[in-house]
């Protein structure tokens, strides 16, 4: 096939267990490149945590854009220039805030090239690993919440996070996303943040056609732009949820290579 777009997600997609990219996902992306594609990271990290791996690619030059914080914002790569956002205003993040301390959960935001948190546990301290962003304690808990948020993550044992993703959706309706990234992050998001809409904004300014997109990705935080790309794939970990929105589920894992597997079976040559 022959794809101008090719949307791909970070974490448990093209990255391995220990967040490296193989240098067969590497050479299968030069060779998509090569062939005419654009290659849009997009992930539900940050632009400080997914610059790395964007210059790693190559894909930091100045038509070159990511998608961050599960489609909250479209940032120019190479000067970090917001070219699109949501945001959580000040009194929504107060009254999420409220929520969250009532019902004892402990909470983070990403200001400033790092984790800012309000509660710390050992589910920080993973988010430190991934990201390799520093945590520390917010020094001024109202004045992060006056400047309103991309998001909150909630860290927390995997078996509390559904009930809480119910509860927020029930007491915020039409306000916010709430979403699992992985079994144990939370994350509320400004209400129609999506990696899917962002990607759909981003394509006719590259004069893309969606209809001649592939997106890749593992998560809930995927489906989105797994229903909006012509055609999509997921690997063999993702959760039932992205495998039921993509038109082909690979056998292999990320750990596998999937990426590559996809690319070269999709693909057609320069």
């Amino acid at each position: 096939m022959r794809f101008e777009l090719i949307a791909i997600d970070l974490d448990d997609t093209l990255l391995h267990s220990d967040l490296s990219i193989s240098q067969a996902n590497r050479e299968a992306l030069r060779r998509a490149h090569k062939a005419g594609a654009k290659i849009v990271l997009s992930s539900g990290r940050n632009l400080t945590s997914m610059e790395k791996y964007a210059r790693l690619l190559g894909l930091a030059g100045p038509d070159d854009y990511i998608v961050a914080s599960n489609g909250a914002e479209i940032v120019a790569t190479a000067t970090g220039r917001v070219l699109f956002e949501l945001r959580l205003d000040a009194d929504l993040c107060r009254e999420i805030a409220a929520f969250l301390g009532a019902k004892g959960f402990a909470w983070q935001i990403y200001e400033n090239g790092g984790i800012q948190y309000h509660g710390r546990n050992s589910y920080t301290e993973e988010d430190t690993r991934l990201t390799g962003m520093p945590n520390f304690p917010i020094a001024d808990v109202e004045a992060a919440l006056a400047r309103g948020q991309l998001k909150f993550v909630v860290p927390g044992e995997p078996l509390g996070l559904p009930p809480l993703r119910e509860e927020l959706l029930a007491s915020f309706p039409g306000r916010i996303e709430v979403l699992i990234s992985k079994p144990y992050f939370l994350e509320i998001l400004p209400f129609g943040a999506d990696k899917g809409a962002a990607l759909s904004r981003l394509a006719p300014r590259l004069e893309l056609d969606m209809r001649k997109a592939l997106a890749m990705g593992d998560g809930m935080n995927d489906i989105g732009m797994l229903k909006a790309a012509g055609f999509s794939c997921a690997p063999a970990n993702a959760v039932p949820e992205a495998k039921a929105a993509a038109g082909w589920v690979s056998h292999r894992t990320n750990d596998e290579d999937f990426v590559a597997d996809a690319l070269d079976r999709f693909m057609d040559p320069a």
